[in-house]
């Protein structure tokens, strides 16, 4: 398992840079390289996966998630870092948003603990607004239109 470790300003810029500049959820948009974020780092200093996040009132917003190395519980052990982050901060919820056909994405949430909480139907054409490039289909041919809200109550 790769160490976790907060990214530091270079390693932001690259990993933000990476994973393309910009997120968009419920309607607004998240400049990755201004959130902070964890890193899963490899004894090597290969990057195996990284995590962005934004704190705010009671919740902390899993903002984008990517595990470069996958089935090795890089995913598992960034969201337990981020979990003990939001838990410190006084957050009542961990949250995040998935489209309807990451098939892969919600099974991995609820594997994880969080529950579906809300289906913002049709979501995605509003968040095409603020990032034209998000496609219209999966590669599998589904149509990319709804946003799932997934959360995690924590105890505070």
């Amino acid at each position: 398992m790769p160490d976790i470790m907060a990214m530091d300003g270079p390693m932001r810029e690259v990993l933000a840079e990476r994973l393309g500049g910009v997120v968009v959820s419920r309607g607004r948009l998240h400049v990755l390289q201004q959130l902070p974020g964890l890193a899963a780092v490899g004894g090597t200093g290969e990057i195996a996966g990284c995590l962005f996040y934004a704190v705010e009132e009671n919740g902390c917003e899993i903002v984008s998630l990517e595990s470069f190395w996958e089935n090795e519980g890089v995913g598992s052990g960034l969201i337990g870092q981020v979990r003990r982050i939001a838990e410190e901060a006084g957050c009542s919820r961990l949250w995040l948003i998935t489209t309807n056909e990451n098939i892969r994405a919600i099974r991995f949430y609820q594997r994880r603990g969080f529950d579906m909480k809300a289906l913002h139907a049709d979501a995605v054409a509003e968040a095409r607004k603020l990032k034209p490039s998000i496609p219209l289909q999966s590669g599998e041919g589904i149509p990319i239109r709804h946003e799932i809200e997934f959360e995690m109550r924590l105890n505070i």
